[in-house]
């Protein structure tokens, strides 16, 4: 008796979780919303007078039509009609849309809160990626946005993240470090005060550095040449391996970290160096010789101990920030992070911050996937594919945020789409419209 009871409830279990992954009625995505929507609107301002919005959830649903389904303010607006939720300006959408910015951002910031309340709750190291990517506005040749992100690999979810404009630059202190967190980045964030909150929390790093981006200290209190500790390291054409424990001051402390090299295979050297010629070429000038040798080798940054980091180890767990990168390229090739339609710079937060909300929801349903199938994240013969499971997810997300439209549509309701689906006066007749009245003046001449 008590193993049908049990096996009831697991198969309740699985069917709660089952329906949290492809329900596709809005109201399942809401309850993986905070609670207090209707709270947290008010008190950003993004919801004081309602005007044509009934709630909260209306205009949640209006942001993410927007920043997830891509549409357009006139479709949006069509869309809002169709559905029963709206029947707003698209004028009136848009001034929505700019005042959510506050607001997105208290909902990701309490989606990530109560997730680092669980995995905190979870023993052993965390692996914490950090990094940043790009986006731009249509048109330009430059950064003009930066989306900064945290992603604990161990967990496979985002764990923290930050929209900046073009003059927020890398740094790791942009979010907390804890002692048991290793924190793997690339040679953006390898500067001193980037490094000394992460050290003076006592977290665990593995950065990768330039040979001249930090002044590094030996042990006899000598600035360290980097230049020169190479070419003396590595003489010898068969060594693969080298590394010396060194000072590094920062605004926190000074604290002793290893600085490990690996030279690289002559083909990758030559790739490298290559790079540098053209990105001096462009900017007309001459490349430093010390920096194309320095091409020849990674160096990273570290204070993970010795006695259980050996120098090889140490280049397999950098080898683990590709991953960050792959996390970038979902968001920007299945999320469409990258295309981004605005120039107003409260309505280009709101269309980031909508995109990454979906992220973090996206995040959620795949930790459903992992409760259901744990043995897939585990398998190293068929390991799940994030990029295939993320783009099932991410449909179900955008159906569940456009939900169906009504196949008969009242004839009331036509009235209320035309300042939608009709173009607005202009001095120039659009072709199809003037096509369309040449057409039928030939069919009235033809007749008579």
């Amino acid at each position: 008796m008590e193993e049908s009871s049990t096996e009831l409830i697991s198969a309740q279990n699985v069917e709660v979780a089952r329906q949290s992954i492809v329900g596709d009625q809005w109201e399942q995505l809401r309850k993986m919303l905070p609670a207090d929507l209707e709270a947290s609107a008010k008190a950003s301002g993004a919801l004081i007078r309602r005007r044509g919005i009934s709630d909260a959830s209306v205009l949640l649903r209006l942001v993410l039509a927007y920043a997830v389904l891509g549409w357009s303010l006139r479709t949006i607006g069509g869309w809002g009609v169709l559905m029963g939720l709206v029947n707003i300006s698209d004028v009136a959408i848009l001034n929505r849309l700019r005042g959510c910015n506050s607001w997105l951002g208290i909902l990701i910031q309490q989606q990530l809160e109560a997730r680092q309340i669980r995995v905190s709750r979870r023993p052993g190291v965390r692996l914490r990626l950090r990094d940043a990517t790009v986006v731009s506005r249509p048109g330009s040749q430059g950064t003009d946005w930066r989306i900064h992100l945290s992603y604990d690999l161990g967990n496979q979810c985002i764990d923290g993240v930050e929209v900046t404009d073009k003059h927020g630059g890398e740094n790791l202190a942009r979010f907390p470090a804890s002692s048991n967190d290793i924190i793997v980045a690339d040679r953006g964030h390898a500067y001193a005060a980037s490094l000394g909150p992460m050290l003076a929390a006592g977290a665990q790093v593995v950065v990768r550095t330039n040979w001249q981006n930090l002044p590094l200290w030996t042990v006899e209190n000598k600035r360290l040449d980097v230049i020169a500790w190479l070419k003396e390291r590595f003489a010898d054409a068969t060594v693969g391996y080298q590394e010396q424990v060194v000072r590094l001051p920062t605004p926190q402390g000074d604290f002793h970290v290893r600085l490990v090299a690996c030279r690289l295979p002559l083909e990758a050297a030559e790739r490298a160096r290559a790079k540098v010629r053209k990105n001096a070429q462009k900017k007309g000038r001459t490349p430093d010789e010390r920096t194309l040798f320095a091409c020849g080798f990674v160096l990273l940054l570290t204070n993970l101990p010795a006695e259980h980091w050996e120098t090889t180890s140490i280049f397999e767990l950098y080898r683990l920030r590709w991953q960050i990168e792959l996390v970038f390229k979902r968001c920007k090739s299945l999320f469409h992070f990258d295309e981004l339609r605005a120039f107003d710079p409260a309505l280009v937060q709101t269309y980031l911050l909508g995109k990454l909300l979906a992220s973090l929801l996206i995040d959620a349903l795949t930790g459903n996937v992992a409760a259901i199938q744990p043995d897939w994240f585990f398998s190293s013969v068929r390991p799940i594919s994030l990029w295939r499971l993320h783009t099932l997810l991410w449909h179900q997300l955008r159906h569940a945020i456009s939900g169906v439209i009504p196949s008969t549509i009242p004839p009331t309701c036509w009235p209320k789409l035309q300042r939608f689906l009709c173009e607005p006066p202009r001095n120039r007749v659009q072709q199809l419209a003037r096509a369309r009245l040449f057409v039928c003046r030939l069919s009235v001449v033809n007749v008579l």
